[in-house]
């Protein structure tokens, strides 16, 4: 969403308030997908923050809301996660004004980074490819639908939750030890007849 900055620059106001939703798929621009077992529902992305004039600086920061649809990573049910973090971009008119700002590395070479900072475009500013590509870094990548999910049985993929599925683990002897597994054997059936 395009946020109005005109009464900000102007200096008629020193904040300016927003508050709205969107979904990431309607954001055009380069910004970073989300991954493959990733769905943020429409409206998803709920962001709600300011735009303030801080001593001659325009500084937005916002807090983000996320909504979205993944898969247990032990059971594959599907599963609806949230999660929310903040954000803080420097915002600029002037798209030169970039190296002269603290993005110098020791040797006083500027180091290209412009990541953390928004530019004004006809009084607008839209932060969501900033959000979306902040959202798609911050997705854990391991979720599950219960902190205990026992899983999927190993052998035939039966949800392990739902009871004992029948199968059996089979422990694997090492052909070398065969041996001693019979000597094993000899000796707790020998225990038992007593």
């Amino acid at each position: 969403m395009k946020l109005d900055l005109s009464e900000l620059l102007n200096g008629k106001r020193s904040a300016v308030s927003f508050d709205y939703a969107f979904d990431p798929t309607q954001v055009a621009g380069d910004c970073a997908a989300m991954p493959d077992d990733v769905t943020i529902p429409e409206n998803g992305i709920h962001v709600r923050g300011q735009a303030v004039d801080s001593f001659g600086t325009l500084m937005l920061r916002a807090e983000i809301d996320v909504t979205y649809e993944t898969r247990c990573a032990r059971c594959l049910d599907p599963v609806t996660k949230e999660f929310s973090f903040e954000l803080e971009r420097m915002v600029l008119t002037d798209r030169g004004v970039e190296r002269e700002l603290s993005h110098l590395t020791d040797d006083g070479e500027w180091d290209g980074v412009t990541d953390d900072i928004l530019y004004v475009n006809e009084g607008y500013v839209d932060a969501d490819a900033d959000i979306v590509e902040e959202v798609s870094l911050s997705v854990p990548t391991f979720d599950l639908c219960e902190p205990d999910c026992p899983g999927l049985c190993p052998k035939c993929g039966r949800k392990l939750r739902d009871g004992d599925c029948g199968c059996r683990e089979e422990k694997y002897i090492n052909p070398n030890f065969a041996v001693l597994q019979t000597l094993l054997d000899k000796t707790s059936g020998e225990g038992k007849e007593d």
